[in-house]
């Protein structure tokens, strides 16, 4: 049994790290690399929505190198938590657009996106069960569940 101010302390020491050891964000990779971004980004504005502090996220960009390749990153600083449609509806307003898709991994990023009234694709993350997260986004309502991230780039006009 722990409080839980102490779960939060343990849980942040070993996501951020400590003197002596490295956080596991450091472990973190993107969904997608940086060079089908880059060919996104060059087509249409992109954005982030995340639950993450801004200060996680902002670092996370800056560790893979995608920080120039996103117009806007709405984070939990920035209102309610998804599957809210709000930051997602902020991140629509910010970039200009009242159409998109917004990619999402989790059913909440499903949930969010129809609920805000954009096409919510579903990806499936690496170290995932494909069919049992696969169903899970499609029971949250996904268009389409994305074998991979090329997929995207595929369905583009």
């Amino acid at each position: 049994e722990a409080s839980l101010d102490e779960v939060t302390t343990r849980f942040e020491a070993r996501v951020q790290g400590t003197d002596g050891a490295p956080g596991l964000w450091t472990e973190e990779r993107a969904i997608f690399d940086r060079a089908l971004l880059q060919r996104l980004a060059a087509r249409l504005p992109l954005g982030i929505v995340t639950g993450r502090p801004r200060v996680d996220a902002e670092r996370f960009l800056r560790h893979a190198g995608l920080s120039d390749l996103f117009a806007t990153v709405v984070c939990m600083e920035d209102g309610p938590c998804k599957p809210d449609p709000a930051p997602v509806r902020l991140a629509l307003a910010r970039l200009g657009v009242r159409r998109a898709w917004m990619v999402g991994d989790t059913p909440d990023d499903i949930r969010a996106a129809r609920a805000a009234g954009v096409i919510p694709l579903g990806v499936i993350t690496p170290g995932e069960d494909p069919g049992e997260a696969g169903a899970a986004l499609v029971a949250a309502g996904a268009a389409r569940v994305l074998g991979g991230p090329a997929e995207l780039e595929e369905m583009l006009p």
